[in-house]
């Protein structure tokens, strides 16, 4: 089972929120910014791989980073879901 993050919130702390999610040691592929679209609120979903099966689980460390990013930016900063997606074979 794999994780979609979604983020909706100011352009400019997509990184930091990235930034943490590395920190906790959540592996994903952040989308290409769009340095042509002006507008301050980004929405960017960030497809979370599967963690390591020797460390712990990747909700714990998304739920860690969220909760850091919370704590430093505040909690109506910016609106972040996570969701589970079913993993589909490569065609």
């Amino acid at each position: 089972m794999a994780q979609t993050i979604t983020y909706r919130g100011p352009r400019v702390l997509v990184g930091a929120l990235a930034h943490l999610l590395r920190e906790e040691g959540v592996a994903f592929d952040q989308p290409p910014e769009d340095r042509t679209d002006l507008d301050p609120v980004a929405v960017v979903l960030i497809e979370v791989r599967a963690g390591d099966a020797l460390g712990p689980p990747p909700g714990a460390m998304i739920d860690a980073a969220v909760a850091k990013f919370t704590k430093r930016f505040g909690d109506d900063t910016a609106l972040i879901e996570i969701a589970d997606t079913e993993m589909r074979p490569p065609s």
